[in-house]
């Protein structure tokens, strides 16, 4: 799966009328509880990762699976995790999907069932091989792949908040 999620970023202009200064807010529509805020588009858009990252480890937490990504609306930008995270996120997919507990995962992989459950804990990274290893396990290898980047500039004018 590609973890690549359209988010809106919008003017706060509450914020705007009520301090007189600008603010700025961000959501994931496709997933839950992933919004941000900032005082600037630039500082909303630094943040964008870690709070796409951050939502959607809850999932993970619930043992549930990651929402589908949508196509992009007008005025969204697209929004990736990072590749170490998103080979995490696809080991707990992939375990989800078989059923296969951290323990049964540690058994196939020669570790134990503790470190096997860090494995799709994105606060504490974990070793690319080992993330591989675990995927080999369960019949999967990860792919890279490059993609060119969004055509986004702090300077484009987000929409106001409705």
């Amino acid at each position: 799966m590609r973890y690549v999620f359209p988010c809106m970023i919008e003017l706060d202009e509450e914020h705007l009328r009520d301090t007189g200064r600008e603010g700025y807010n961000a959501k994931f529509p496709d997933v839950h509880g992933a919004h941000t805020c900032g005082d600037s588009v630039q500082e909303v858009h630094d943040r964008l990762r870690d709070c796409l990252e951050t939502a959607l480890s809850f999932c993970i937490d619930d043992n549930e699976s990651f929402p589908t990504p949508s196509a992009p609306g007008p005025g969204q930008v697209l929004v990736s995790v990072s590749p170490a995270v998103a080979a995490q996120f696809a080991l707990h997919e992939a375990m989800l999907a078989q059923g296969v507990t951290a323990a049964e995962l540690a058994g196939r992989v020669g570790m134990r069932p503790s470190h096997a459950k860090r494995l799709t804990d994105i606060y504490r990274p974990a070793k690319p091989d080992e993330v591989e290893r675990a995927l080999a396990a369960l019949g999967l290898q990860m792919v890279s792949e490059a993609a060119p980047l969004e055509q986004w500039t702090p300077s484009e004018e987000p929409a106001p908040v409705a």
